[in-house]
């Protein structure tokens, strides 16, 4: 893992957190999912930015969150996962950072 896509990522999520800011919540509801459905809920963009936060959080100090049978290894692979999924088609996205298939 470098640091540089720690870096990246909390620019990502920071820019993420500046957006959401400015636009009301149904904004970030796919298609033809109002707002006060409970199935809504997981598209909050305070609840994801506050989950991706705490994804790097735990990366950096694995006693953050318990994250039972995942080793640093794997604690690695998700924060690349994170990268590959939500930010790849981003500006500075480098494809070393995809995750390996093992």
């Amino acid at each position: 893992m470098t640091a540089e896509l720690i870096a990246w990522l909390h620019e990502q999520i920071d820019t993420d957190e500046a957006a959401a800011a400015g636009q009301p919540p149904e904004a970030w509801l796919p298609e033809g999912l109002a707002a006060d459905n409970p199935l809504s809920a997981p598209y909050a963009p305070a609840r994801t930015i506050a989950m991706r936060r705490d994804m790097l959080a735990a990366w950096r100090d694995p006693d953050h969150t318990d994250l039972g049978d995942y080793d640093a290894l794997r604690g690695d692979w998700a924060v690349r996962v994170l990268a590959a999924t939500a930010y790849s088609d981003r500006p500075g996205y480098r494809e070393e950072w995809a995750p390996d298939d093992e």
